[in-house]
């Protein structure tokens, strides 16, 4: 009888295994395949938006072109003077003469063998200048010149207390916190401190220094100060006397807060663009970027590099000579990044600051030199006529553009929903009629934000394009598994199917074994 043979091998058996798993694994990695590439875009569009992320930070910087510092300050002699000027400070040199310093009063008491004997329980009364006059206890315990010094201090009446020794005494000085004739003091003791009075007769203390104002000549005018810090005198500087005789402060234009904005908005949009131009081209050596043929990158593309090329700015400052980026150095190269001009730049911004300075941010002037701008912020840019029918102590009333404005004091505000809703404008008290234009401008923030909030957006452009491809992408990943589970079951049913087969196998061929001996001996 013949055997029953067929039987496979534990090496066999797990080779066949193996090919029909990958089979059954075969849709599920061609799925991984196709993911591939969409994990090699959405990285290279998360570069491109972490790009545009930093170019709105550096965007920032123009967010408000005006307030930046426009003014530098320099004094001479070094030492006399220190000085510091706003942005509405005018240009020039300011020449101090005759300086004088306003000084503090200062008594001094008579000497004292020690300053923790015992004076006797009392009080002080101290009166500054024009002010109330307070009382300083001394109770016992505390009446000696250490204790007074302290209660003086303690009680912050604009009068600073300090135990002087001389060598060979003790003695109490007191000094005005503040200089200026109007901060000199009084002092009336009672009880065991008595004799530290002063004014209105008394002459417990002597003075060491009169309260004294400063005086000076600022470019040939005469001048008295209660401080030696003097704000007011010239709009927008503030100086501090440090030292009598003469001295100048040269107050110039400064452009160097505008260009290094500038600068750093040119830098964060050629790393932007460059970061693009990388993703978005085609090598020899490397083949086809990511986000080659990418509409929604071609457009930002397009969008970032329009920003710096249109000529169509509006709502500049009148007469301004500036019309575009390109005519104060910003030009496209060849390359499809920004050059920036620094000298061309710098040489327009001190020209015309202000002129530059709408072509960067949100630049808002007026015409006429009795309006001045409040605020512009969301102001639509353009040109508004300014008409003012009302200005007295009954309120301010005007139109700007045929919209209604309204205000007290001179102020006016455009509260209507129309392009200049929210403009804030100050006019001088009494003026009324047509006052000319108000110029609002956005310049290349306004233009960039625009373009860069839609980049960014989680909806649209570059953020909904990353968003989608996520959303595939975990899409994809479900499948996958699912499919992996089909394989592995599928695999697992296989591997149970040729276990119970060759357990069959094995057993008929026992039988065959045990039915072919019995033959034989049969036959024997």
């Amino acid at each position: 009888m013949a055997a029953v043979t067929g039987s496979l091998t534990s090496d066999q058996i797990t080779s066949l295994i193996q090919q029909a798993s990958t089979a059954y694994q075969a849709p599920a990695t061609a799925l991984q395949a196709q993911e591939k590439p969409i994990t090699t875009q959405i990285s290279a569009l998360s570069q491109v938006q972490n790009q545009l992320s930093g170019l709105q930070s550096a965007l920032n910087s123009l967010s408000d072109v005006q307030s930046l510092s426009q003014r530098s300050v320099t004094t001479a002699p070094s030492g006399a003077v220190q000085a510091t000027a706003t942005n509405d400070a005018v240009a020039g040199t300011y020449a101090l003469s005759n300086i004088v310093l306003a000084e503090p009063e200062t008594l001094l008491s008579a000497g004292f063998t020690s300053a923790s004997g015992g004076l006797g329980a009392g009080s002080l009364a101290i009166q500054v200048g024009s002010g109330a006059v307070v009382t300083v206890n001394i109770p016992a315990g505390e009446d000696n010149l250490s204790g007074v010094a302290q209660a003086i201090n303690s009680a912050n009446v604009g009068v600073q207390a300090a135990v002087l020794f001389d060598g060979s005494q003790y003695r109490l000085e007191l000094t005005s916190t503040a200089t200026g004739a109007a901060n000199e003091f009084t002092v009336s003791g009672a009880g065991g401190v008595s004799s530290l009075s002063y004014g209105n007769g008394a002459s417990g203390l002597s003075q060491l220094q009169a309260a004294s104002d400063a005086q000076f000549t600022l470019n040939g005018v005469a001048i008295t100060s209660g401080s030696n810090t003097v704000t007011g005198a010239e709009t927008g500087l503030t100086f501090t006397l440090a030292a009598s005789g003469s001295a100048t402060i040269t107050v110039s234009q400064d452009v160097s807060s505008l260009d290094q904005a500038a600068q750093g908005v040119v830098t964060a949009l050629n790393s932007a663009l460059s970061t693009i131009n990388q993703y978005n081209s085609y090598t020899a050596a490397s083949g086809a970027g990511p986000l080659l043929g990418d509409i929604n990158v071609e457009i930002l593309r397009s969008q970032l590099l329009d920003s710096i090329s249109d000529s169509s700015a509006t709502g500049l400052p009148a007469g301004s000579p500036y019309t575009s980026l390109a005519s104060i150095g910003f030009t496209i190269t060849s390359g499809g990044t920004v050059a920036f001009d620094d000298s061309a730049f710098q040489a327009a911004a001190n020209a015309n600051y202000t002129g530059v300075a709408a072509l960067l941010g949100s630049v808002a002037s007026a015409t006429d030199g009795r309006v001045s701008v409040g605020s512009a912020a969301g102001v639509t840019p353009g040109q508004y006529a300014l008409s003012v029918s009302e200005n007295d102590a009954g309120g301010t009333v005007g139109m700007v553009n045929g919209e209604a404005a309204n205000g007290t004091g001179g102020q006016l505000l455009v509260t209507g929903a129309g392009a200049a809703s929210g403009l804030a404008l100050d006019v001088a008290v009494g003026v009324t009629g047509s006052l000319g234009d108000v110029s609002v401008s956005q310049g290349l923030f306004g233009a960039l934000s625009s373009v860069l909030s839609s980049a960014l957006a989680s909806g649209s452009g570059v953020g909904g394009e990353i968003t989608n491809l996520n959303n595939s992408l975990t899409a994809m990943n479900q499948q996958i598994a699912a499919l992996q589970a089909e394989a592995q079951q599928e695999t697992a049913t296989l591997t149970q199917q040729f276990g119970t087969t060759q357990a069959t196998l094995a057993q008929l061929s026992t039988v065959s074994s045990f039915l072919s001996t019995y033959f034989q001996q049969a036959s024997g």
